[in-house]
């Protein structure tokens, strides 16, 4: 396992207590080749400025952020491309999921809402790391989940190939 995700609450956390415990775990969590990385989740891990903060306050390689950009858009109301410019150092992987505010406010699968990942995800490629990319909602707006296996596996299907030509065109962009 090379990531354990966590997040904090959405109403925020004892930020102090929060960092002292982050900053404990993180060697222990480097010295096994494990990272630990935060996701916004709202409260005071909210947007990636905040939580870039909070991991060069931790100092510790073991203690990165795992970008939600939709988590931001939802939560905050403000664009994740350029609080995703913010952090983008301190990034070691994706929560990939899209957001609609218009004609529902709703989570949605990548490329199914309202986050250009094209320009969300050249920054993170100019970078030259090797990141998860990790789906958290496959679904189309608007609409139902799929009720069975067969659904929920074309909507995934169809989440992974809308990365795939994402990451592709931006290597082919942007020089290493």
């Amino acid at each position: 396992m090379r990531q354990v995700l966590t997040m904090g609450s959405t109403k925020g956390n004892d930020l102090a207590k929060w960092v002292a415990n982050l900053k404990a775990l993180g060697p222990y969590s480097r010295d096994r080749g494990v990272t630990l990385v935060v996701k916004p989740h709202g409260g005071n891990t909210g947007p990636g400025r905040a939580l870039s903060e909070i991991s060069k306050e931790i100092g510790d390689e073991g203690v990165k952020i795992s970008y939600d950009a939709g988590n931001v858009m939802d939560y905050h109301h403000i664009d994740p491309l350029p609080d995703f410019a913010s952090c983008v150092e301190d990034v070691r992987s994706l929560c990939i999921k899209d957001h609609r505010q218009v004609p529902k406010d709703e989570d949605c699968g990548p490329g199914l809402g309202e986050i250009d990942h094209y320009k969300l995800l050249r920054p993170l490629i100019a970078t030259g790391r090797d990141l998860p990319l990790c789906c958290e909602n496959v679904n189309a707006p608007l609409l139902p989940p799929p009720a069975d296996p067969e659904g929920v596996d074309a909507l995934a299907r169809r989440a992974r190939e809308f990365l795939a030509l994402v990451v592709r065109a931006g290597l082919i962009i942007v020089p290493r």
